[in-house]
């Protein structure tokens, strides 16, 4: 009897370690992305931050100003923002809809 409840309890255990296994995997699309999100989760507590979140932000904000401002003077004029903005359109936005 005592060997049937450590069979069973060995496989409880397999089985929680699977499920567990099974959950970090993503499975769908949006799963992919909500554990690419959650990349962003810095102190490892399994949740996203405004702080952390904006951190993210604030990086892609400088690379895309630093994009946009062609001969780095800090400064972003009307005719840099055209050669960025006919440059970068194809990346975001379907011309042919």
């Amino acid at each position: 009897m005592k060997m049937k409840g450590l069979a069973l309890s060995a496989l409880c255990l397999v089985s929680a370690v699977a499920m567990a296994a099974d959950v970090t995997q993503p499975r769908t699309s949006t799963d992919k992305v909500v554990q690419k999100f959650l990349t962003l989760d810095l102190d490892g507590n399994a949740a996203v931050s405004l702080d952390e979140y904006s951190r993210m932000v604030q990086a892609r904000m400088v690379k895309r100003y630093a994009a946009m401002d062609a001969n780095q003077d800090g400064q972003v004029t009307a005719d840099e923002y055209r050669l960025f903005w006919l440059n970068e359109q194809s990346k975001w936005y379907r011309l042919n809809r």
